[in-house]
């Protein structure tokens, strides 16, 4: 369940998972202010806990000390080849791929309709980590998979 969470986690823009942690932040402070904060200390020394924490946060996400950014953002690609090992369609896909055949053409020549050569390479792309052909192709040159 955690990695299904931090996949569906790591879709979202750095923009939008910055905002949640600063969200979460702003409410916990919020709670332990009228708990705590609000009867023991100056407003002025709140408004510096708060400031301090933000900036805290700020920093760690500028600075990757919360690992926020996906791989894709970092351009680090995985280094030993995909984590889920690719299909024998899914090779054929991808020699096609790298012939520059189109859909319709990958459609004919694996005798399968378009619809579902879109499902493969749907696939092929998810576990390759790119999101179109010519990513496909530079990242199995990369990796030598056909």
């Amino acid at each position: 369940m955690w990695i299904k969470l931090k996949q569906f986690f790591l879709q979202v823009p750095i923009v939008m998972r910055y905002g949640i942690v600063l969200a979460a932040g702003l409410i916990l402070l919020k709670t332990l202010e009228y708990q705590l904060f609000s009867y023991r200390f100056s407003m002025e020394l709140y408004t510096g806990l708060l400031a301090a924490f933000f900036m805290l946060v700020g920093l760690s996400v500028g600075l990757g000390w919360l690992n926020l950014r996906n791989k894709e953002q970092n351009n680090l690609p995985h280094p030993l080849g995909p984590a889920e090992p690719l299909t024998v369609k899914e090779q054929k896909l991808l020699k096609g791929l790298t012939e520059g055949l189109t859909n319709q053409q990958l459609a004919d020549t694996h005798h399968l309709s378009v619809n579902t050569i879109k499902t493969h390479l749907k696939n092929l792309y998810r576990k390759l980590e790119v999101s179109s052909r010519s990513e496909a192709v530079a990242r199995a040159k990369e990796w030598a998979l056909y």
